[in-house]
Order: C-alpha cells, then structure tokens, then sequence
C-alpha cells in the first residue's frame, strides 16, 4: 500500500489557465499525498508558478482548502488566483442551510469598489400554487453535492461574464410563505453582466442542484414539486 498512487485532477481557473495554456490536467501522487505536495509537484512541471502560488487560494472538491489537506484518488484540485486588483478575499460564497438567508451579510460579501453594479435575485415562497393554497414548503437537499454544484454555477459564472463576486444560498427545512428560500447576489463593473449572471444562475440552479421543494396545501395535503423553486 504504501507505494500506491492517486491521480488527482487539477483545474486551472482564470489567469492561470491563461499561464499554463490548458484548463486541466491530471496529476499522479503517492497515497496520502497533500495539496502542499500537489503544489510543489507542479512547481517541478511549471516552474513560472513559484512567484504566483503564494497568492492563490486552493479548492478540494469545490470547498476551499488549505494545504495540509490531504488528497484521495478522483479528487479535484482546483487552483485560484487573486480577483481582479490582487486582492485575495474570496470571490464565491456558496451555501445550503437551514439558517434564514441574512441578505445584509450576502450584500457585504459582493460589495467591492471595481463593482458599477449589485444585482440581487431573491426567491419567495408563494401563497398559491395551481389555484391551491400553500401554508408552506419543505426543501430537502443532498446538500454535500448540491454545495458543489452550487459551486459550479459560481464558476460557471465568473468564467462566462466579468463579475466581481457571486454569493448564491439556499435554505433547507419548512418554510412558511413569504419566507426567503433562495438568494443570488452578484456584483460586477457592468449592469449587464450583474444582471444576465444573476438570470442565468437560477435558470442553472433548476437544472442540476439537488435540491426539491414539497408543497404543503391549506386542505393538509401536501406533495413534492420536483426539479422547481
């Protein structure tokens, strides 16, 4: 066992996709292997990277990381390079909870001074629902996946249109109506691309996030809605 290898798939995202001239690669490391020795693997390959990765953040698996993070076989790797300005604040915040949606801390997160423009989208629970009346709604979430393809839309995002920063999250539990179930704040230098960004995340946000909603009627009926918000 203890010559055994992983492979480990490593992403690069922005600059320094543009640095190295592909978006991924695919990386071989000993069994219990770190991201610190991920790191100094590809310092070997690119050695033009030594004066850049102590700037960059890191992600396993869509969650950030640190680099005594310890590596498994399949896992991704994913290197993240400063916002635009050389600050290194976080450019994503992404989150499923049961915790109410706190808009003011999301609105602090996105706020950045290259920003021209915030755009919030915030999803409401509905009193009615094919002519009945809801009292409420459960969402129920495979929250370790829906986080990371919550994640990818972040990413998905940032790629596709010049953003500042992108806060996306979704409550779970039993939700009265009026309450907020699912916000999207986006801040970036142009209206345009804040407001496209923000149509587009929750278009995506039906499509692949795990996460279903279960209608509960005033005549105590209740049934699940699948693949809606």
């Amino acid at each position: 066992m203890g010559n055994s290898e992983i492979k480990v798939r490593i992403r690069f995202l922005g600059p320094a996709k543009d640095l190295i001239g592909r978006d991924e690669m695919v990386l071989t490391l000993p069994e219990g292997a770190s991201v610190a020795n991920a790191i100094s693997a590809l310092l070997r390959e690119f050695p033009k990277f030594s004066d850049r990765l102590n700037h960059y953040r890191f992600a396993v698996n869509f969650e950030y990381a640190d680099e005594k993070t310890l590596l498994k076989d399949g896992d991704e790797l994913a290197l993240i390079p400063p916002v635009s300005g050389g600050s290194s604040e976080a450019t994503v915040w992404v989150d499923v909870s049961p915790e109410p949606i706190d808009l003011t801390s999301l609105f602090a997160f996105v706020a950045s001074p290259q920003a021209g423009a915030i755009v919030t989208f915030v999803g409401t629970v509905r009193e009615l629902s094919h002519g009945k009346k809801v009292t409420a709604l459960t969402y129920e979430a495979y929250e370790p996946m829906a986080k990371k393809e919550l994640m990818r839309i972040a990413e998905e995002m940032l790629n596709r249109w010049q953003l500042c920063k992108v806060a996306i999250v979704h409550r779970t539990g039993t939700l009265s109506v009026g309450k907020i179930s699912v916000a999207i704040v986006v801040s970036a230098p142009h209206r345009s691309d804040a407001f496209e960004a923000t149509r587009y995340a929750i278009e995506r946000i039906k499509e692949i996030v795990p996460i279903w909603k279960r209608e509960h009627f005033e005549d105590g009926t209740s049934e699940w809605v699948e693949g809606k918000i």
